[in-house]
């Protein structure tokens, strides 16, 4: 029979199966256009550069199998690729609409405020419907990841294009732990509350301050030319429903962030300057007038404004008009006499125009600064290192500090003051520990520090037990996802030697990083630290494994191109300590976590308390020699599966899925009982080989 022989050639895979072939062939894909990609800029390269460059030569590691070219697995991947932009579409809609009510939230607040002299926006009926509309949609997000693995991956993909993006664009990376605390930092600069952001050295801070203003300025700016259109367009098509509303709303709302994102990566230098936040450097030598208003001596040296042919003017003018004046007794003298009297006239009118429109000695000008600015522009400031400035410098915030915007704050030496719309203040500060004390900073006198909301803002989680493989929550080591997010391609994709090793060494980096880092911030109590080590007392002074120090490192590696990533964690960043227990103690803790192997020609040994720093020749056998594994690919879905996990397992089969494959079984209608016991056990290892079963007995299989 036709289906029997159909039946015998096809071999019908597990859902795994058909999984696993899925990725490979992603991977293929990569493979085929590694090296080979053409951006703006080579196309920019003259003939010569284009001529002889050439590539290394990679072999393909995935071998034709003649399984993927089974009608079960063609239909299936079909099915993955088409619901993958489906849900994508989805996602996409129900984010919209999330953003919708969220818009319409900060709407209906600062309707609330302004109602309220621009004091706390307070809780109505209106509020409250849209925060439980946020909560809902938030929930059936959260649902359709948890059902979906198409979805699952669709959201997870653009999380990591877009950690990548941000990376190039020397932005925080968005992990849970950033965006938590920029959105408190925004929050606070909505309710018209002034920040302080306290951590460690490193930690990026500074950065998280200026970013949050940025993101708080350009939402401002976005709500309030939303709020403008939308009224306009409703103007115009009064009879819309809501739903056009809202689709006009994702029109809207895409085109300005487009246009923001633009100015930011295109502006002119105006722009751009018209949406960062205003800074101060703080330091001990700041003043009151650093602040607010500087006083300047300016010396006078040109006339006043106006034209010399206005000056000449004005003196032929007043010359005649003295002569009339005098005119009688002008006529009494001499002709000789008139001339030299009209000369001494005519050079006493010169003189006293010079005079009258010349400033002799100086002037003083009053110059405003950067936060008396940011209160009548209504813009973010920053003040860094705010407690290295003098307390009876600080006090003088004091008044704007406890004021909202819409209201008027006391400046001295210039008088109230009207805080505008968009104004927030932002101040960062070094944290000092029994073991880290940052040389001229001050406590915050408690009653200035209580006006603020205080963050804490340190480093990045990251677990530092066990293996990467062991890791039951991989979305949890944010820390090895800003790594990996460096080392990927535009599109996801990573190219490393020895795929398997390296990343193994990657993520105890990311272990070694945290350990310095918790032990930098007095913090080694709370984990295994102490006991791994055999140390009683554990510090750091000056060193630590920072984000500025991880991408040092990264950097210095560039993915094992000429050297491991043990050569690199020295010349990246141990070489360059100066604090030799500082370098005792972080050598020892990187042979801990397997750098500085023994075989491969290195040799660590531990030195005691203030002894001299190590040099290179010290930790080495023999002279480095580096060759290099041959590289392999990471498609933008094994990275995906690296640091948020395995996603959303298919359980089953779609129904969808089951329904493309009946179709192709619809000629087997009957078999006998051979063939029906061979394709039992071949169906038997399936998930769904019931389906399949079931539809053919109903449709009068032979037993």
């Amino acid at each position: 029979m036709k289906g029997q022989k159909n039946l015998k050639q096809v071999y019908i895979p597990t859902i795994e199966e058909m999984q696993s072939w899925y990725e490979e062939d992603i991977r293929k894909k990569v493979l085929k256009s590694s090296g080979y990609e053409n951006s703006k800029k080579i196309e920019e390269q003259g003939s010569f550069f284009k001529t002889f460059r050439k590539f290394e030569e990679m072999d393909d590691k995935i071998p034709f199998d003649s399984k993927k070219n089974n009608v079960y697995y063609e239909k299936y991947k079909k099915y993955v690729e088409e619901e993958t932009v489906n849900k994508g579409k989805e996602i996409q809609e129900i984010e919209n609409l999330i953003e919708y009510e969220k818009f319409f939230l900060r709407w209906e607040r600062r309707v609330s405020s302004e109602s309220n002299n621009y004091g706390h926006y307070g809780s109505n009926s209106a509020t409250r419907y849209r925060v439980d509309c946020i909560k809902k949609l938030e929930k059936k997000l959260e649902q359709i990841l948890e059902d979906s693995p198409e979805a699952w991956e669709f959201y997870y993909k653009r999380q990591l294009i877009n950690d990548i993006e941000t990376q190039h664009q020397q932005r925080l990376i968005t992990v849970p732990y950033v965006v938590k605390a920029k959105q408190k930092v925004i929050d606070s600069l909505n309710l018209g509350v002034p920040v302080y952001i306290v951590g460690h050295l490193g930690s990026g801070k500074t950065q998280l301050a200026t970013e949050a203003a940025l993101d708080f300025t350009i939402q401002n700016k976005i709500q309030s030319e939303l709020e403008d259109k939308m009224e306009d367009w409703f103007s115009a098509n009064p009879n819309a429903t809501e739903r056009d509303t809202i689709k006009k709303f994702r029109e809207l709302n895409e085109e300005r962030k487009l246009y923001y994102k633009n100015i930011l990566t295109n502006g002119s230098k105006e722009e751009i300057e018209s949406l960062q936040p205003l800074f101060i450097s703080g330091s001990h030598n700041l003043t009151y007038e650093d602040m607010f208003v500087e006083k300047t001596l300016s010396l006078q040296r040109s006339f006043s404004q106006g034209s010399f042919v206005d000056y000449l003017n004005m003196i032929i003018e007043d010359f005649y008009e003295w002569m009339d004046e005098h005119k009688a007794r002008l006529e009494q003298m001499t002709d000789e006499e008139q001339l030299q009297l009209k000369i001494q006239i005519w050079k006493s009118f010169s003189d006293l125009l010079v005079a009258s429109n010349s400033a002799f000695g100086t002037e003083i000008k009053k110059i405003e600064r950067e936060v008396l600015i940011a209160v009548r522009e209504g813009r973010p400031v920053i003040v860094d290192e705010l407690n290295t400035i003098a307390m009876q410098n600080l006090i003088a915030l004091n008044d704007i500090l406890q004021r909202h915007a819409g209201s008027t704050a006391y400046i001295t030496g210039v008088g109230p003051v009207l805080i505008k719309p968009g104004f927030g203040f932002i101040g960062t500060g070094n944290l000092s520990t029994q073991m880290v004390n940052y040389e001229g900073t001050n406590e915050l006198n408690p009653a200035f520090k209580s006006r603020f909301l205080t963050i804490e803002y340190n480093y990045v989680p990251q677990r530092i037990i066990g293996s990467l493989e062991d890791q039951e929550f991989p979305e949890k080591n944010e820390l090895f996802r800003i790594i990996i997010a460096r080392l990927a391609d535009k599109n996801g994709n990573i190219h490393i030697p020895d795929s398997k090793r390296t990343l193994e060494e990657l993520f105890r980096f990311s272990q070694l990083c945290r350990v310095t880092q918790n032990v930098f911030m007095g913090k080694w109590k709370d984990n295994e630290i102490q006991k791994d080590s055999g140390i009683d007392e554990l510090e750091l002074r000056e060193s630590v494994l920072s984000i500025r120090n991880i991408l040092h490192v990264l950097d210095n590696w560039n993915q094992g191109e000429e050297k491991d990533l043990s050569k690199a964690l020295w010349d990246g960043f141990i070489s360059s300590i100066t604090y030799p227990d500082d370098q005792n103690y972080i050598l020892s803790q990187a042979v801990r976590f397997g750098f500085f192997p023994i075989s491969e020609g290195w040799k660590i040994e531990t030195k005691g308390i203030g002894e001299a720093t190590t040099t290179y020749d010290e930790i080495r056998t023999r002279p480095y020699h580096y060759v290099r594994p041959a590289i392999e690919t990471l498609s933008y879905l094994d990275v995906v599966h690296l640091i948020f996990g395995k996603g959303t397992p298919r359980k089953i089969l779609p129904k969808e899925l089951i329904e493309v494959f009946e179709d192709d079984i619809d000629d087997l209608t009957r078999i006998d009982a051979k063939k029906y016991q061979e394709l039992d056990q071949r169906l038997s290892h399936l998930e769904h080989s019931k389906y399949l079963l079931e539809y053919l007995e109903d449709n009068g299989g032979e037993r």
